[in-house]
């Protein structure tokens, strides 16, 4: 037999011997999809994160090592060199290229003039290793700010691991990896009762399904931060727990599964307090809209609420008190840290009876290796350090389920709105003004200066069963640059918020906040560093009076964005 065509080297040389290495990413899936700036893509934002990611993946790894990753200086010191192995999920996937691309924010110009290392590689499940050295890291770099992952391919599935390899001097522990999860188990059906927080009122829940069952309309409606959002669901339009709750209910007590409708709103980064400004453009769609069953989850974005739990309370008490309105159940996901704020707002949902889910209650338990009732691992729950996995997103919709199916047993009285509120629900009446709709309100003197662009790049998100982000917000109040003239609003009112926009865009600088001739305090929109929308309290609540608020700019070639403004009159 001719062995002419046989390719390969004729002395094929030893193995190179590996380094002791960090997984930054273990068999993630990855999925790409078409981006409206150009090459299909999947972000990951690492600032703040990479010690939590590699300690995920490895638990043992020193803290001195996993906290010394995030900064560009130590990065270098630390790291040797790069693997990156992509396998295909299917035949379709195999051999597509993919760029992969770590970029260092940078020192002056955040966004461009930091290191992006990249590196090309195949789908094919072969390792490639990049030196660190080629990629000419600079003293401009400040953080590991964002992973990159582009492919050509708007449907490509892969699993991806990314190694780092250290320096000579460094030794550092193998992860163990976990066995599949068992979902039919005992253990996991415990996991399942201990999340049931409280049964509360379950009226209005049972009314729900005899509504599905009957063939009428019901419609389903989550608002909550990023983890609503699906962040770290895979694709994020069908794997997270609100798709899957709203899946499961249609399927399993809908009469005709057409005529159940899911409202997700879920927009990353946001706490209650900006959640109950946009309650009533986001859930009721202006009217349009009366869920039969809200889901709210804000547990882990709450620490951001300036009111410590009352605009929770007014969001909850703002949907709960209207007539035929929904049942509303307080969802209490989990950071990786095993912590959440349910035990600040918990007492809200006794004090109305609604129904709760506790996540952190129960998974916590079990985390451990060898913890009674192990089900899963952080590793298998937790995307990064915030977000759970497809199997995290998982377990959260099962919980929720786990309520409604033993809400079915459960009988209760009508619901009654207590008179008495727990922390305080003085902003349950709060209006929200845009700039499409100042036109709708009397009584209010609007003087926008210097306020006259209409910045539109504002913070997306994927609603609904939507695959593609879309902006949650029409358009802004923005600086022209032209003069210094502030923005002013006059109005009789018990409270004033306003919602600005966040930006890592140096062009963007700070304003004043001035209350009837004081200034309140500054508002720094480069502080969060990205893309992003807060809610801020210019006039906590008191006595109706008339107020003059003006949002000043404390540089003239500075950009700033309002994005509406919300007032309570009593």
């Amino acid at each position: 037999m001719s062995t002419t065509n046989v390719k390969g080297p004729v002395a094929p040389k030893d193995p190179t011997t590996k380094r002791p290495k960090i997984y930054f990413m273990l068999d993630d899936l990855i999925t790409t999809a078409n981006a409206e700036d150009g090459r299909p893509k999947e972000i990951r934002f690492l600032e703040g994160r990479i010690a939590g990611n590699v300690s995920l993946i490895c638990p043992e790894l020193p803290a001195d090592i996993a906290g010394s990753i995030q900064k560009s200086a130590d990065f270098v010191r630390l790291v040797h060199s790069i693997g990156v192995i992509m396998e295909p999920v299917s035949d379709e996937d195999r051999d597509e290229p993919m760029t992969v691309m770590l970029q260092h924010y940078g020192k002056t110009d955040r966004y461009n003039s930091g290191t992006k290392m990249t590196m090309d590689v195949l789908c094919d499940g072969a390792e490639r290793v990049f030196s660190v050295e080629e990629f000419g890291i600079s003293d401009e770099d400040d953080i590991l700010g964002t992973l990159f992952l582009f492919s050509d391919n708007v449907k490509l599935k892969a699993k991806g691991t990314i190694i780092f390899y250290l320096q000579d001097g460094y030794t550092v522990p193998e992860p163990q990896l976990d066995p599949p999860i068992d979902w039919e188990s005992e253990a996991y059906k415990h996991l399942l009762e201990r999340s049931l927080m409280s049964m509360g009122n379950t009226t209005r829940l049972r009314r729900a399904i005899e509504k599905a069952a009957n063939g009428e309309d019901v419609t389903i409606a989550f608002i909550g931060g990023s983890i609503t959002q699906g962040a770290g669901a895979k694709p994020i339009e069908s794997m997270s727990y609100a798709y899957r709750i709203y899946d499961h209910f249609r399927n399993t007590y809908a009469e005709d599964p057409e005529k159940v409708h899911l409202v997700k709103v879920g927009l990353g980064g946001t706490s209650s307090e900006l959640g109950l400004l946009r309650y009533e453009k986001d859930v009721l769609r202006g009217g349009t809209v009366s869920p039969d069953i809200l889901i709210i989850e804000f547990a882990v974005n709450d620490a951001g609420d300036e009111t410590q739990g009352i605009c929770f309370e007014s969001l909850a008490a703002k949907a709960f008190c209207r007539q035929n309105g929904p049942a509303v159940i307080l969802l209490f996901a989990v950071f990786m840290n095993d912590w959440n704020l349910q035990d600040r707002l918990s007492p809200i949902g006794y004090h109305y009876e609604y129904p709760m889910v506790s996540v952190l209650n129960a998974v916590t338990p079990q985390f451990a290796q060898d913890a009674e009732g192990h089900v899963l691992s952080k590793r298998q729950y937790f995307y990064d350090c915030f977000h759970p996995t497809n199997d995290g997103h998982r377990v959260m919709a099962d919980c929720v389920n786990y309520l409604i199916e033993q809400s079915l047993a459960h009988v209760s009285d009508e619901v009654y709105y207590p008179e008495d509120a727990c922390l305080g629900r003085v902003y349950e009446d709060v209006v929200t003004v845009y700039p499409d709709t100042l036109s709708e309100f009397g009584g209010i003197t609007l003087s926008v200066g210097d306020f006259t662009d209409n910045d539109t790049d504002l913070q997306q998100a994927e609603k609904d069963e939507e695959h593609r982000g879309t902006p949650f917000f029409a358009g802004s109040w923005s600086r022209a640059c032209a003069s210094c003239e502030p923005f002013t609003v006059k109005l009789h009112c018990a409270s004033l918020f306003f919602i600005f926009k966040d930006s890592g865009d140096p062009a963007f600088g700070p304003c004043d906040v001035v209350v009837d001739g004081q200034v309140s305090y500054e508002y720094n929109p480069l502080a969060i560093g990205w893309n992003h929308c807060k809610a801020m309290i210019a006039v906590p609540h008191g006595p109706a009076t008339d107020h003059t608020v003006s949002i000043v700019p404390k540089s003239a070639d500075k950009r700033f964005s309002i994005i509406a403004f919300a007032y309570t009159k009593e």
